[in-house]
């Protein structure tokens, strides 16, 4: 996949339906900047947009990837059914990796939620209840973005 002739291929696609960047990236809820990176080779398109992106063309994933039209619809099928099976992993993956973050952050703020409870044992200063207190307080905000993280990455349909 080279980000260059996909991108060629968006702008020629783009163009042929007679169609702004503007116009397209409103119809998959984005900006018109994205739309410019892509069709400058600057990127890629997201793996989550690239259906609609598909639909919005009217090409195959596999076209939009090669940047050029396919002839035949075997190849066409055949590929399809690779490429949304790959997007299917991609989508599992980067769920899975949302899900290790929540749970990576819930176990930070146990952690900073230990240590503040361990300074507040010390001898009393003014310096060490304040950041005893911001610890706990810091500690509390880290796991409930943690449970945030987790439960909308296991709530995503799959």
């Amino acid at each position: 996949m080279d980000a260059r002739i996909t991108g060629r291929y968006i702008a020629l696609k783009r163009r042929e339906l007679g169609i702004t960047q503007e116009e397209l990236a409103e119809q998959l809820g984005i900006t018109g900047k994205a739309v410019s990176k892509w069709e400058n080779g600057r990127c890629l398109p997201d793996g989550a947009i690239m259906q609609p992106l598909c639909e919005s063309l009217g090409v195959s994933f596999n076209e939009l990837m090669s940047g050029k039209d396919i002839e035949t619809d075997r190849e066409r099928s055949t590929a399809e059914t690779v490429m949304k099976q790959a997007l299917d992993t991609i989508g599992q993956l980067q769920r899975e990796k949302r899900t290790l973050v929540g749970i990576l952050v819930i176990m930070l703020g146990i952690t900073t939620l230990t240590i503040g409870q361990s300074l507040a044992k010390l001898p009393a200063s003014e310096v060490m209840d304040f950041l005893a207190g911001f610890l706990v307080g810091l500690s509390i905000v880290e796991v409930l973005i943690g449970i945030f993280f987790t439960i909308r990455s296991l709530a995503e349909p799959h």
